[in-house]
């Protein structure tokens, strides 16, 4: 079964002085990629390379760019480590500072594998399923550690208003849902479930429920 990313990833690794940043994230549209790739790219100004990749069920569209790399070493060692874990619908964007050691051909393609590896993991793929999008009430003193346990546990902030209360609009996939059900210091309404494809099919989503 094909496996989507939950939530954004972010890994970093040091390879003969030079530094590599990886950073991935679910996407349903090419035009969601490219907006991912950019804002990293103005983040990462500085860099002296932005490999990036993604795969797009919506067009069966799938792109990757070295950057200056030599051809063959980065993009598609990139593409190659989510295409085979069986992920569907991402961005990669693996980001180089140059430490002014040569890695040769074979250990940028290693590099930018560990890389985009890490960051993949980081985003603990999971299989595509139902999940369920709530509303969430808590005080504000406990919202830092709401957050948190969020964070640990995969849920995905959708969006957050702040008024008398804190409001947090969340989506949870089923397989990772029971520490979210059994959390503390929250009030918790569900307002729809079902399938969607990444946080930005449910943010759409949500858009239509509040």
């Amino acid at each position: 079964m094909p496996l989507i990313l939950p939530k954004e990833g972010w890994f970093e690794l040091e390879e003969k002085k030079s530094c590599f940043i990886g950073r991935c994230a679910s996407v349903t549209t090419e035009a969601e990629a490219r907006e991912f790739v950019a804002a990293i790219r103005e983040i990462e100004s500085g860099a002296n390379h932005n490999v990036f990749a993604y795969s797009v069920t919506q067009g069966n569209i799938i792109r990757f760019n070295d950057d200056g790399e030599p051809s063959g070493t980065a993009g598609m060692p990139v593409l190659n480590v989510y295409d085979k874990a069986g992920v569907i619908d991402w961005v990669c964007v693996v980001t180089r500072y140059f430490g002014g050691i040569l890695l040769g051909a074979g250990g940028l393609v290693r590099a930018y594998t560990k890389a985009a590896k890490g960051a993949m993991d980081d985003a603990a793929p999971i299989v595509q399923a139902f999940s369920k999008i709530y509303r969430v009430i808590c005080e504000y003193p406990q919202f830092d550690k709401v957050k948190y346990n969020f964070d640990k546990w995969g849920v995905e902030v959708l969006e957050v208003m702040y008024t008398e209360k804190c409001t947090l609009y969340v989506q949870v996939h089923d397989a990772i849902a029971e520490p979210f059900l059994e959390g503390e210091f929250y009030k918790k309404e569900i307002l729809w479930e079902g399938q969607t494809k990444g946080t930005a099919d449910a943010r759409s989503l949500l858009t239509v429920l509040i």
